[in-house]
């Protein structure tokens, strides 16, 4: 099972095709606004909806069946991303893609990035892509990991969410082993092939596939 989740974030970082993507879709807040907009069928909506004028929420709970909306306080622990995010992983799905968690607040972006961190997505941290119309970004449990590349992308680049050991980037164009603590990006590396190898044994770590 495939799961989309359309967060908040600019438009304007959508991938062309956006509403093409197979697979289910939630909304992340204003997310599911848009996808309301744009017709698309939706397990559920789900967040504090500030983003949303009074009328717009109305309009959006005319349209949902009660059990498909679930309104939080706007003092909550969790983004409106986690939210939706929480609700995948207990779909036990086989891969989520997050759009639109990416441009605007940068407390958001850093916040969304930083999600496969906390151990309570510690089951889907290899199954999690955020996506917009310039970035893919991944994430890697300890092992050997092969690292596909995506259409259209030139560079590649690797950060230590938390403690990584014996971290071993094989056969990409700048190759590199080192333990490492810090949240330092390991950026503007590149494919020779259609894919890199990488190797690890603790911690995790965030690949990110970047356009010009």
């Amino acid at each position: 099972m495939q799961i989309n989740i359309l967060a908040g974030g600019p438009k304007t970082l959508w991938p062309d095709n956006l509403f093409e993507t197979s697979g289910d879709w939630i909304g992340a807040d204003r997310g599911a606004w848009w996808l309301y907009q744009h017709g698309i069928p939706m397990q559920m909506a789900v967040g504090d909806f500030d983003s949303l004028t009074p009328s717009e929420y109305q309009e959006l709970t005319t349209h949902l069946s009660a059990h498909k909306i679930v309104r939080v306080k706007a003092e909550k622990d969790e983004t409106d991303t986690e939210l939706a995010l929480l609700y995948a992983q207990k779909k036990r799905s086989d891969h989520i893609t997050v759009f639109g968690a990416t441009g605007g607040r940068i407390d958001h972006l850093l916040s969304n990035l930083w999600l496969m961190a906390n151990p309570v997505f510690k089951d889907i941290v290899d199954r999690v892509t955020f996506v917009d119309r310039v970035n893919h970004i991944a994430y890697a449990l300890p092992g050997n990991v092969t690292v596909h590349r995506q259409p259209a992308i030139k560079y590649l680049g690797f950060m230590p969410l938390n403690q990584v050991e014996n971290f071993h980037i094989i056969d990409a164009k700048y190759p590199l082993r080192l333990t490492s603590n810090i949240a330092k990006m390991w950026s503007s590396n590149e494919f020779l092939e259609d894919t890199v190898h990488i190797s690890f044994d603790t911690g995790i770590i965030m690949i990110t596939q970047t356009k010009d």
